[in-house]
């Protein structure tokens, strides 16, 4: 986005909101022109002008940049799903899945729902929700991953409303400091990706192995 589109957008949420006392400082205007231009610099002017608009028409008070960014990541990545959302499409899905059918999670979830309900362990929420355990109590599933979702959705949501050139300039100076957290974080996300393809396939050779054993007693 241009500085002469910021200075557009600006314009409207001037006119949308004549009785904020800042607006009526021409160098406050002016200061607010430029923040927009470089907050908003590496972003599409159409998807910034579609936040402005639904904050017009949903908000009392002209918006921050953050509220601008919010409205943008709902438009730009539809499938970070806020926690609510999540867990009603967790709890969908274990009621008719059944107490087994955690090993397609990526297909039947959203890409951090799926890796939530992973980390928790998808039998193991499953009995939860249905009071399997001794000492479970209603609603622990849900406690058991809103805890878990809620701060993978806080993590992704501030990394993807950041500027993409601040981002960089993050990742840059992380990138040449001395790290192992973050690359054992991953080493040990593909360990467990590892693993559970070979289970896959273990499980699904003992059930050909099965079925063919069963085949011919059928048959006969």
């Amino acid at each position: 986005m241009t500085r002469a589109d910021a200075a557009k957008l600006v314009a409207i949420i001037v006119t949308a909101y004549p009785n904020f006392d800042k607006f009526r400082d021409a160098q406050a205007v002016a200061s607010t022109v430029d923040l927009w231009a470089a907050m908003f610099a590496d972003d599409d002017a159409r998807i910034v002008g579609l936040a402005v608009k639904k904050h017009i028409a949903t908000n009392k008070w002209p918006p921050s940049v953050a509220e601008l960014r919010e409205i943008m990541l709902e438009i730009q990545r539809p499938e970070l799903i806020a926690p609510d959302q999540a867990w009603a499409a967790v709890s969908d899905y274990m009621h008719t899945a059944g107490s087994w059918s955690g090993d397609h999670l990526d297909r039947a979830l959203p890409p951090l729902v799926a890796r939530a309900v992973e980390v928790i362990g998808y039998h193991n929420l499953y009995e939860m929700n249905r009071g399997a355990y001794g000492d479970s109590k209603p609603g622990m599933a849900r406690v058991a991953f809103m805890q878990q979702y809620t701060a993978m959705y806080d993590r992704e949501k501030a990394r993807a409303m950041t500027p993409a050139e601040i981002t960089a300039t993050i990742d840059a100076i992380a990138g040449a400091l001395p790290d192992k957290g973050q690359r054992l974080l991953a080493v040990r996300e593909q360990d467990r990706r590892r693993k559970d393809r070979e289970w896959d396939e273990i499980t699904h050779l003992s059930f050909d192995s099965i079925t063919m054993t069963a085949r011919p007693a059928l048959e006969g």
